[in-house]
């Protein structure tokens, strides 16, 4: 490395103190620096209506660049993505699954998708077989079992009666949002005609009212209603909290980071689906050409890869949990469906219950008897009442048929005996 040369006349006219003082950082540059480093270094938390009840919340604006300039001007960004249920290998008994959550890649700048890709010509294929019920599940979606991307709407948010949590990222469905954006043309439409340069009334900083989001069930299906608390004050960001939201990741910096443990989880996943569709796909030219294609166009220092341990630090990263606003969604579809527990539908979301159960340690025991409506009765319960108690989860066992009917064949005998 080049020695620098102090004899030269560019140093030889300062002091040494002259030096130091020009290395020394503005405090604008000090809070810029420190905005940058807590951005690389901050963990986004995602917002959960695991309960009924009301939620209380304060949607923000999305920030602008550096420089003043806006890349959306809005409140939240469009999302596709899809939780990828994945079966790990085991030596017989019962399937366990793991889960990983991915986004449709085209939507993070990447040339090609390769579920778009598989499901397209997989809905081609199964049209050629004349199996019309599979081609249709296929290119539904996937709360359905098919492989069509869900879309949401993701924004950031504070938890009005916890304030204090700071920035959390909230989910909410296409319907949902619909919701929310209709009641805020509705008020704002009057609010602009007293007012022509009102701003959004729910997520501009000075002028926003709180959205209340109710969870609650009607009958076997859960709802959520969305309404806009215009009777209460205004509620007006401060500098500080402007200034967390400067320093936050980009909402597509988030939703739709996509890493190499991805899109060999995504690999893993369209294998899978080859066995359960009983097609040959990834053996085709068409997805072998798009697999080359995305794997060139993955960064090069991206080292991460997909294993089933989930002690893996990879695994830890990337695999997401299981939210139960999603398997709620999920049991809504069924209902509306009319497919029931035991359907193959119903056992596959059966499967993510017990799942959920594990992840959030909850003292429930999963039976044969037990319905898919039980377990979420007794899910709230566990959460509301805090039963949280790791191992303790007894799995289902599977009723031996012979047995039972041995078991049966002796009673009738020993009540024939009785007699």
């Amino acid at each position: 490395m080049q020695e620098e040369n102090y004899e030269s006349p560019e140093y030889m006219n300062k002091s040494i103190e002259d030096l130091f003082l020009g290395t020394q950082e503005t405090y604008s540059e000090a809070q810029q620096r420190a905005m940058e480093e807590n951005k690389s270094f901050q963990k986004t938390e995602f917002f959960r209506m695991d309960k009924f009840g009301i939620y209380r919340l304060r949607i923000l604006p999305l920030a602008p660049n550096k420089d003043g300039s806006i890349n959306r001007k809005s409140y939240e960004y469009p999302v596709y993505q899809m939780l990828l249920e994945l079966e790990k290998p085991s030596a017989g008994g019962k399937p366990s699954y793991m889960y990983v959550t991915v986004p449709r890649v085209t939507e993070a700048g990447y040339p090609i998708d390769l579920i778009d890709v598989y499901r397209k010509a997989a809905v081609n294929a199964a049209n050629e077989k004349g199996d019309e019920k599979l081609a249709e599940k296929i290119g539904g979606g996937s709360f359905g079992g098919g492989l069509k991307f869900n879309y949401g709407h993701v924004m950031y948010i504070f938890d009005m009666n916890e304030r204090a949590k700071g920035l959390q990222l909230l989910t909410l469905s296409h319907s949902q949002f619909k919701e929310l954006d209709e009641r805020k043309f509705k008020l704002w439409q009057k609010k602009l005609s007293k007012n022509p340069n009102y701003p959004c009334p729910v997520s501009s900083v000075y002028n926003a009212y709180p959205v209340e989001i109710e969870k609650k069930k009607n009958g076997a299906k859960t709802e959520y209603l969305t309404s806009i608390d215009n009777e209460s004050d205004n509620d007006i960001l401060t500098v500080d909290e402007l200034n967390a939201l400067m320093s936050a990741p980009r909402i597509p910096e988030v939703v739709y980071r996509y890493s190499r443990y991805q899109f060999e989880a995504t690999l893993e996943f369209l294998k899978q689906c080859d066995i359960k569709y009983e097609m040959d796909l990834m053996e085709s030219e068409e997805m072998k050409e798009a697999i080359e294609t995305l794997q060139a166009a993955l960064p090069k220092e991206d080292t991460s890869s997909f294993s089933f341990d989930k002690r893996t630090k990879d695994s830890k990263e990337n695999s997401s949990e299981i939210r139960l606003d999603d398997l709620y969604n999920r049991f809504d579809d069924l209902q509306n469906k009319g497919l029931g527990d035991k359907t193959e539908e119903g056992q596959e979301l059966r499967a993510l219950i017990r799942t959920y159960i594990e992840q959030e340690k909850l003292n429930i025991r999963v039976t044969r008897s037990t319905t898919n409506e039980e377990l979420f009765d007794m899910i709230e319960k566990g959460l509301e009442e805090g039963t949280g108690n790791e191992n303790t989860q007894e799995e289902e066992k599977e009723a031996d048929p012979e047995a039972e009917t041995e078991k049966e064949e002796t009673e009738t005998e020993r009540t024939r005996r009785r007699r």
